[in-house]
This record gives structure tokens, sequence and C-alpha cells, in this order.
């Protein structure tokens, strides 16, 4: 296919892309609905409002005091810790060169492969004597 064909193609496939995409959806704080929060809601989401007495809690609900096993401090077993093998920039760059290296390598490496193949088929193609 010529390049006049292969760029008329892809422009009118371009083109009818365009004419077919429809507009974004309006969207934003500007455009929601107002919702009122029930009361539970609201203090879910506004925790330090009322604070509860923290001298007798079970006082009024009569509920349990806690279990003996949330007071026990926790073991270094169960505990979490962060990872401290991260990698950072250095490593995100490192890897980033070396997939480019390979994929260079390896274009290297096919056009090497391609141009002793074309030139070892014309060396032995048959030559009239002249």
């Amino acid at each position: 296919m010529n390049p006049a064909a292969s760029f008329l193609l892809f422009f009118s496939l371009a083109l009818l892309s365009l004419a077919r995409a429809q507009g974004r959806a309006p969207h934003g704080l500007a455009y929601e609905n107002p919702m009122a929060f029930s009361p539970s809601a609201f203090d879910f989401f506004h925790p330090n409002g009322q604070k509860p007495s923290t001298q007798n809690p079970c006082a009024a609900s009569n509920c349990s005091p806690l279990p003996m096993a949330a007071q026990v401090e926790a073991s270094l077993a169960h505990q979490s810790k962060a990872s401290s093998n991260r990698v950072g920039a250095g490593g995100i760059a490192g890897i980033v060169f070396g997939f480019v290296f390979a994929v260079l390598l390896a274009m290297g490496v096919y056009y090497v492969a391609v141009t002793r193949r074309a030139n070892l088929t014309r060396a032995n193609s048959v030559q009239p004597d002249a």
C-alpha cells in the first residue's frame, strides 16, 4: 500500500472515530445533588462532636468492660513492621534503562540477522558470466 493510500485510510478512520464520539457528561461539585445526613451518619463523620464520658463508659449501657485479651501488650511476633526493602527512584530508573537497553539490543540483533540473510541471498544468486 502506498503512503498516500495509507494516510487516507488512517485519516478516514480517525475522522469516523471523532464523528461518533459523544461529549463528556457534566461532572463536578456544581452538578451534585445535595443530600442530608442522618444524625448517626453525622456522628460517624464528626467523631469529635460529642465525646462520651471517659470515666465510666459502661455506666449508661451496663456493658461489660474490655476483655483481658484487648489489654495485653502485643508481642514482637504479632506486630507488623514496615518493610525496609523498598525500591527507590534509582532502582526504578535502572529497571527502565535496562528494559530500553534490552529492546535496543534485540532490535540490533534482528537488524544484523536480516542484513546477513539478505547479503547471503544476494551472494548465492546465480550471476551470468559477462
